[in-house]
């Protein structure tokens, strides 16, 4: 990155938080399963970006950067804690309505279907399947963000959509 001053810096900055703080935290609610833990990590990978901002490279996916971040810090905390998060299937609704057609009843019930069955996955699987079906991160971005191959992606991905369509033909 280019040398700012400090004002400029703080002004670039505060563009990607606007950007990107839905989507940030988005990703820290599903890896805490906590509202109040989600925010807080989400605070945490801005302030460490914030912090390490001149080293962020102005042609590359700042979106990509800051979930890496928040990533590392959510695994850091893990193995500071020694702790695995448990599956909480009801805590990741990403929308509904209490004003609904009946079409958009029977869409959300299944959309809940899907969330609960990408909850079940295997954390390897379900990592990939979010990153790239909810968020619409390409292949690249998820090996950057998750720190693994393309080409594991790839083995990921397909894997993981394999087991969520027995999963879903299941419930049928």
């Amino acid at each position: 990155m280019t040398a700012f001053s400090k004002a400029e810096k703080i002004k670039i900055f505060k563009d990607y938080i606007e950007l990107y703080k839905d989507d940030v935290y988005r990703m820290a609610l599903y890896y805490t399963k906590n509202k109040d833990d989600a925010e807080d990590l989400a605070q945490d990978a801005f302030i460490r970006a914030f912090t390490y901002f001149d080293r962020f490279k102005q042609d590359t996916n700042f979106k990509a950067w800051i979930l890496k971040i928040m990533r590392n810090i959510f695994i850091t905390q893990i193995k500071k804690k020694q702790y695995m998060f448990e599956h909480n299937e009801d805590q990741m609704v990403y929308s509904q309505s209490t004003d609904q057609t009946e079409s958009q009843a029977l869409d959300s019930l299944r959309t809940q279907e899907i969330q609960q069955a990408i909850n079940l996955l295997p954390q390897e699987f379900k990592e990939v399947i979010i990153l790239c079906e909810l968020e619409g991160y390409s292949y690249e971005e998820i090996a950057k963000i998750v720190d693994i191959p393309v080409g594991t992606v790839r083995s990921r991905l397909h894997r993981g959509r394999l087991l969520l369509r027995e999963r879903l033909v299941e419930k049928q």
